[in-house]
């Protein structure tokens, strides 16, 4: 059997165990609620707006992260992987590249960010699991800070701050933070309530659904395999 098909056989099966059935935790934190849930949406003012765009000539080894302003004010490096090792590494460094914020490890089924000390966090969170969960035909990107707050990045491209309603231990209240629209192939813009969560938080983890979620139609696995142009359209 070829090399290259003998590398593809186990990432195939990562799309695949995905695609039909998700992942399915133990700790119920991490599923979300079969209740319907209340939508709370972004507030329309004293939002935060940055946009990532890639590097020139680079694709996607190097991104940089704008203000509304134009000032450039973050970028993503792409690590050269071991080739034991599946999946993409970027690290996350301020605009005059003297600080690394964070590490991330974006894998498919489970993603990981290591945040490292920032002036913007008033704690920082270390390493973070962002979890693929798939629950009533939807599929999210989750994570629990240390603090136990959950946080899913959704389809339709809202971080949301997940809680419950007070005086009910079942009703599920998702508050909308952020949220990212692509512009033309290969520009994002996200806008965030940075009152709510530090910026390193959300560019870091909305990178992975940039890259995994939001650039397939099977919501899961895009590192690995992009979706049809034609299809991918219809999600844009």
């Amino acid at each position: 059997m070829p090399l290259l098909l003998l590398a593809l056989i186990p990432i195939a099966g990562v799309v695949v165990a995905a695609v039909a059935g998700g992942t399915h935790y133990v700790n119920s934190q991490l599923s979300p609620s079969k209740i319907q849930p209340v939508i709370r949406e972004m507030p329309q003012s004293g939002l935060t707006s940055y946009t990532l765009r890639p590097q020139f000539r680079l694709n996607n080894k190097l991104l940089n992260v704008y203000s509304r302003t134009g000032t450039k004010l973050f970028r993503f490096v792409r690590h050269q992987a071991a080739p034991e090792v599946q999946g993409v590494t970027y690290s996350l460094l301020d605009g005059r590249d003297a600080h690394p914020l964070s590490t991330i490890h974006i894998g498919g089924l489970k993603s990981q960010v290591l945040f490292h000390a920032s002036a913007e966090m008033v704690e920082n969170p270390g390493l973070v699991e962002v979890h693929h969960v798939v629950a009533d035909g939807e599929n999210f990107r989750v994570f629990i800070l240390p603090d136990g707050t959950v946080y899913q990045w959704t389809r339709q491209r809202f971080l949301e701050k997940v809680h419950t309603k007070p005086g009910s231990n079942q009703v599920e209240v998702r508050e909308q933070i952020a949220v990212a629209r692509r512009i033309g192939t290969r520009i994002w813009e996200i806008k965030f309530d940075e009152r709510q969560l530090a910026a390193d938080i959300v560019m870091s983890t909305c990178l992975i659904s940039i890259f995994d979620q939001w650039n397939t139609i099977w919501g899961v696995g895009g590192i690995y395999f992009k979706s049809d142009k034609h299809l991918a359209a219809k999600y844009s």
